[in-house]
């Protein structure tokens, strides 16, 4: 028994054409991102950076009455162990000041990233007695708002100062300003390179990658603040 299938069929030339200029369009389009992303990987992205990082109306910064080391990756991790750094060389310049370690815990916090902040804070010199531990917000907004509840609304016209990386640095005091506190102050922590002459073609084999690797952490902060502000958080 012979079977005879009729299938209409659609020749695919004629798609040929639509797909070829499509095609050419996303090579086109990627190239032109390629060529635009390594353009802002120069130096020039530094004082990019900076200008959007900058809250204008800050005014002059006021000694601390309270430093707020907002926690990154936890503990050991880049953003953590940088962090503490800058903000332990911060609270030895203004002894006086409470250091306050927000990040969250689910369990004990003395065992976990945020103790380890508080501990990594102790060695280099900050007195145990003169830190805290926020420990229940779970984003910036969230840490901001219990800081806030943490130390009472009679702190909120005391000088705070919120040490976090360059890229965060913006939506941070903004948050923190939103809820409230109205003297606020931002401290960057930023990598500081080898102090040796390294030689020849640094720009290729460091700067480059540093600066595409600060680009997405650039757009994450955007995006980031963007949503933010439509929640009404800053």
């Amino acid at each position: 028994v012979k079977y005879r299938c009729n299938v209409k069929s659609y020749p695919l030339k004629k798609y040929a054409g639509p797909v070829r200029y499509l095609g050419r369009m996303i090579v086109s389009i990627s190239a032109v991102l390629f060529l635009l992303q390594v353009a802002f990987a120069t130096p020039l992205l530094d004082g990019v950076v900076e200008s959007w990082l900058q809250v204008t109306d800050a005014g002059a910064m006021d000694d601390p009455r309270y430093i707020v080391v907002l926690g990154g990756g936890g503990i050991p991790s880049d953003t953590g162990l940088m962090r503490t750094y800058y903000g332990a060389r911060h609270s030895i310049s203004f002894p006086d000041a409470t250091v306050i370690v927000a990040l969250p815990a689910d369990d004990d916090p003395e065992a976990s990233s945020v103790g380890r902040m508080k501990d990594e804070l102790v060695l280099r010199g900050v007195p145990e007695s003169s830190i805290l531990m926020e420990t229940e917000g779970r984003n910036t907004h969230e840490q901001a708002e219990k800081v806030k509840a943490m130390l009472g609304p009679g702190a909120i016209h005391d000088p705070v100062h919120i040490v976090t990386e360059r890229s965060h640095l913006r939506r941070s005091v903004l948050c923190f300003r939103k809820a409230g506190f109205s003297r606020v102050f931002g401290i960057g922590t930023q990598n500081t390179g080898a102090e040796a002459d390294m030689g020849a073609g640094t720009f290729l084999r460091y700067t480059l990658w540093s600066n595409l690797q600060l680009q997405i952490r650039v757009l994450r902060e955007m995006i980031a603040t963007g949503m933010y502000k439509l929640r009404g958080w800053v």
